[in-house]
């Protein structure tokens, strides 16, 4: 009888540490998840503009640096890019 709650008490342990590790890790993956999905618009976005723009001789280049841009400002951002690109 003592071999079973000390079992059941170690499953207890084991259930409660996962479910932990899942609350603690949770967060930072949705946060990296939603960086990506925020990325890949912004990709989505800085191909329509240099699609349309590509009739105006007006083009962004794709680097790592503008679609991290792009993906976190969002159309705001890509409007800064479009400035920048202007000006400089």
């Amino acid at each position: 009888m003592k071999e079973y709650l000390f079992y059941a008490g170690v499953l207890c342990c084991i259930v409660l540490g996962i479910w932990l590790l899942i609350k603690i890790f949770a967060a930072p993956i949705k946060g990296i998840l939603k960086f990506i999905l925020h990325a890949a618009v912004g990709l989505l976005i800085l191909i329509a503009v240099n699609v349309i723009g590509g009739f105006f001789d007006f083009y962004i280049p794709l680097t790592w640096i503008s679609v991290i841009l792009a993906g976190v400002g969002g159309i705001p951002g890509v409007i800064l890019l479009i400035l920048i690109h202007l000006l400089f």
